[in-house]
């Protein structure tokens, strides 16, 4: 744990970004995007089921909007795409990795 000691009034002046404080990775919907890209493109080189594809597009088109509005991606949305897609997907295959990668980004 570290201390971190300020000399003087700590506000947003100081911190920055309106008193933004980010720490860790930053770039969650980004890569989030850029997942549900490769999911969906994932499911079409597989010749998967046109509703598996169709939730992919869902998918992905959710974490766009969400991203453009700057608002948070749709719970019930995204649970239900990632439910249509994963079901029946093999353990170990690279579209259910995807999926549980986006699920946690997503912290679903």
């Amino acid at each position: 744990m570290g201390t971190f000691n300020f000399n003087g009034d700590v506000n947003a002046g100081i911190i920055g970004d309106n008193g933004t404080l980010n720490i860790g990775q930053q770039d969650g919907a980004a890569q989030t995007l850029r997942l549900a890209a490769e999911l969906a493109q994932w499911l079409r080189d597989q010749g998967a089921a046109p509703a598996r594809i169709e939730a992919a597009d869902v998918l992905r088109g959710e974490l766009d909007r969400a991203a453009q509005e700057g608002r948070p991606a749709e719970p019930g949305v995204i649970r239900r795409s990632l439910e249509t897609i994963t079901l029946g997907l093999g353990v170990g295959s690279g579209g259910l990795a995807l999926a549980q990668e986006i699920s946690r980004l997503l912290g679903s």
